[in-house]
């Protein structure tokens, strides 16, 4: 496979601005924290009603979870409206389809109004299966479809797809779009408006109206928004009980058989792979991103592998060219299949929280701003009740949760611990290769980069779980609760906010 297994179309086709890091005290009348696509769009909703805004990231912009995404914006989220109407109610189930219908047009009127250049275009979400058997599934959720007034409909007849299916279940009037593309004009948008906006500034802690980072500065506001992919004050509230880390693989490649422009595709069965067109005029070939092969993060598969997998898959459904790029996504699982927006806690009116978005982050990210620009405001927003963070959730699926977190938290750590690991005295690397091996009584992580070992604790500092190794990207990754260090120790992705103890010892 001739990929970058660290870089996303997205990202290799846009420059972002860069920005300095915060070096002294301040205050904003609003902070938020995080700087993808929730913390860019809640800065911006914020800042145009007259508000004194400061963006805060840990790393660079958009730099997670946003830039390795499918970018479909769609309420079409599986098979999710019959499983809401069943758990919650056919109103629940309405109100969601609305709310995501409501964020897709936010994103087009903002399009429109500063005149942004992303691609963005409206398309029919589909999603088909491949078995016949299948195919009662997709007829219940179309039953849903009719009684909530969704416009779709299923359909079983030949199509014009490069591959067959059994059926398709289509949503209407969807819509995808270049997220970087989308979020780059948010950014000048923002600086036009004295949004002021500090990169590798990472949150540590929060106390009344005072944030901490993790260089001691501190930051005072009256209104706080946690919009982290992983809420940093994650131990209040259980936040860090409350979600399941998903993994998730995409590839972009040249075809000479993509889809139809006006579709974008998301398998039910089989392999399951979620497809979209991409618009790019200075290639020759089509372009087709293809998702797909999550899995839970205590799981450990290796990304090279599950890449070529993915690969395999894209080839038995178009004629592919070549590869061109391959990454690995994480995406945070609710119990109960809906995201949390809203209030962070009970006891702090002025805290707000936007995270676990089940892998449709474009449009809950965007709803996200909607909802608590509102509740900011006081003003009433018919959506804040069904993704308020502390609602019920459901005992089933809540007590699923609960339960099974730990559970596979322990079988991870086992797992672990019964690794035989090598001897870091006879340890043998070669250039860019990094391992665990033992230290006398304890386990370290250990990478060589050219004549040194960076070694590091293998212990998580967020709740001291094992790291695992990513080959592919140099990572040291935590399966808990998805906390990522690169090799030299430092935290890239929460909810940790302390690096690892690094020592540099030198290659023998």
């Amino acid at each position: 496979m001739n990929k970058d297994v660290n870089q996303s179309y997205w990202s290799a086709s846009v420059e972002l601005p860069k920005f300095h890091e915060l070096k002294e005290n301040t205050d904003s009348n609003v902070l938020v924290a995080g700087g993808g696509i929730s913390g860019l769009m809640n800065a911006y909703q914020f800042a145009v009603k007259g508000y004194d805004v400061t963006l805060i990231e840990g790393n660079e912009l958009v730099s997670g979870t946003t830039k390795n995404t499918t970018a479909r914006i769609t309420a079409q989220q599986g098979l999710l409206y019959s499983q809401l109407k069943s758990q919650k109610g056919a109103d629940t189930a309405q109100l969601y389809y609305e709310s995501q219908m409501s964020a897709i047009e936010e994103i087009e009127r903002i399009v429109t109004k500063y005149n942004i250049d992303c691609d963005f275009k409206r398309t029919d979400s589909v999603i088909y299966a491949e078995h016949e058997k299948s195919v009662k599934d997709l007829e219940k959720e179309e039953k849903v479809y009719k009684e909530l007034s969704i416009d779709g409909y299923l359909s079983k007849d030949q199509n014009n797809l490069p591959f067959e299916t059994a059926g398709r279940l289509v949503m209407k009037n969807q819509a995808e779009f270049h997220p970087l593309k989308f979020l780059k004009g948010i950014i000048e948008v923002l600086q036009g408006l004295n949004v002021t906006i500090y990169e590798h500034t990472r949150a540590k802690s929060a106390d009344g109206n005072t944030l901490s980072t993790v260089d001691n500065y501190k930051i005072t506001f009256d209104y706080l928004i946690i919009a982290t992919h992983f809420p940093f004050l994650d131990l209040e509230n259980f936040y860090f009980n409350s979600f399941k880390i998903s993994y998730g693989y995409g590839l972009v490649a040249e075809t000479s058989t993509p889809i139809p422009e006006n579709i974008s595709l998301s398998g039910y069965d089989g392999a399951g792979l979620s497809i979209r067109n991409i618009v790019d005029k200075n290639n020759a070939l089509p372009l087709l991103l293809f998702g797909g092969l999550s899995h839970g993060s205590y799981e450990q598969k290796d990304m090279a592998k599950q890449l070529d997998e993915l690969e395999h898959y894209a080839g038995q459904k178009t004629v592919n060219e070549k590869t061109l790029y391959a990454y690995r996504a994480q995406d945070l699982m609710t119990a109960d299949s809906l995201p949390f927006i809203g209030y962070f806690n009970k006891k702090n009116e002025n805290y707000f929280v936007a995270s676990g978005f089940n892998k449709y982050g474009m449009a809950n990210g965007v709803l996200s701003s909607m909802i608590i620009s509102d509740l900011a405001e006081g003003k009433n927003n018919m959506y804040k009740e069904m993704l308020d963070p502390g609602r019920k959730k459901g005992t089933l699926q809540q007590l699923k949760q609960h339960l099974t977190n730990p559970v596979h938290v322990a079988e991870s750590e086992i797992k672990n611990l019964a690794e035989s690991h090598p001897d870091f005295d006879t340890l043998e690397l070669d250039q860019g290769e990094g391992t665990v091996a033992k230290d006398g009584p304890a386990k370290k992580g250990v990478y060589r980069d050219g004549d040194i070992y960076y070694v590091v604790s293998n212990r998580c500092t967020h709740m001291g779980c094992s790291l695992n190794w990513n080959n592919d990207d140099k990572t040291w990754d935590c399966p808990c609760h998805g906390s990522r260090f690169n090799y030299t120790g430092k935290v890239i992705e929460g909810p940790a906010t302390d690096n690892l103890d690094t020592d540099i010892r030198p290659y023998k």
